[in-house]
């Protein structure tokens, strides 16, 4: 965080928060705090907190720059669910590919190959996928790798 104090001077500040809880937390503890960018803090917490959509908070942050208190430009909606929602879509598309990735079967030879290209010639997974055609989830299965 840096901040340079000059008397009868507003300062601004920088922080970087990373975990999710962490940014709903500081955005709620900041928000008594803010005027400027308070309904951005409003904003992001209704949609961490599941209230709203992707969308809707979109729409709402779209509001702010058409009437001129957010610069920047007008982002298309692209995400109708809530957070909770999109998070359960993703936990249910890993396990659907979890799923398909131990419904293949591959050769036991396949396999050999596959562990010897990746431990002495050090190829990667994405490449190791496109060179066998499998998806790197089978290619991490067949290595053991997590």
């Amino acid at each position: 965080m840096w901040c340079e104090s000059n008397p009868g001077r507003h300062d601004a500040f920088r922080i970087d928060v990373i975990a999710v809880r962490s940014v709903l937390d500081a955005g709620k503890a900041m928000l008594p705090f803010c005027a400027k960018k308070a309904e951005d803090l409003r904003i992001m917490i209704d949609y961490l907190e599941g209230r709203i959509t992707g969308n809707q908070a979109i729409a709402r942050y779209n509001e702010e720059v058409r009437i001129g208190r957010r610069s920047g430009f007008l982002r298309r909606l692209t995400l109708p669910l809530t957070r909770p929602q999109g998070l359960r879509v993703k936990e249910e598309e890993n396990a659907r590919k979890a799923r398909e990735a131990y419904a293949v079967n591959v050769g036991e030879e396949t396999q050999r190959q596959i562990r010897k290209d990746h431990g002495r010639h050090r190829l990667s997974f994405v490449k190791l996928s496109k060179k066998y055609g499998y998806s790197v989830s089978v290619i991490r299965r067949v290595l053991g790798a997590r």
